[in-house]
């Protein structure tokens, strides 16, 4: 059987002022990071699904002061049109971490689809980690229910797909 990929995917590298160099993708080390795979944890992560850890951009952006800041909504765009995610297949889940991620997959999947691409994963919005620390504790348990439900999504069509195909040996 073939497991599934969930893609956890923040729009861009954070830089870390104690090294001077950016942190790896959600990394352990970073407070979001540690939230965020603390959830996943908790969320009960199937063996049955392969966790990535991505984001958009894969650099730190500085604005013209040099002082770090988020993409725009077009720079994502711009980015997803080419990431990789696109070869995953429809039992995996992609999660855009943080409303302007979604909104970006969001664009980026509906002219995918209107340009005659195959549908590519399932595309599931969530808060940034970094949004939900800083949230009261009922928020946050919300969160870790939101996360094993798309867990159970991608482990569901992983199943499913793999039905298929017995059925049709």
């Amino acid at each position: 059987m073939k497991r599934a990929t969930i893609l956890f995917l923040g729009p861009c590298r954070k830089f870390d002022p104690a090294t001077s160099k950016p942190f790896p993708a959600f990394s352990s080390q970073s407070r979001s990071g540690k939230f965020l795979r603390s959830a996943i944890e908790a969320a009960a992560a199937s063996d049955d699904v392969i966790i990535r850890f991505d984001n958009v951009i894969p650099r730190v952006l500085f604005d013209k002061e040099g002082r770090e800041r988020y993409p725009s909504c077009g720079e994502l765009v711009e980015e997803l049109e080419r990431h990789a995610l696109w070869k995953l297949s429809r039992s995996d889940v992609v999660i855009g971490l943080s409303a302007i991620v979604g909104d970006a997959l969001q664009r980026v999947e509906g002219s995918r689809l209107k340009a005659g691409h195959h549908a590519g994963p399932t595309v599931v919005r969530l808060e940034h980690p970094s949004f939900m620390m800083r949230r009261p504790i009922k928020e946050r348990t919300d969160y870790v229910r939101r996360l094993r439900e798309c867990i159970c999504l991608a482990v569901d069509a992983s199943i499913g797909s793999s039905a298929v195909a017995l059925a049709n040996a």
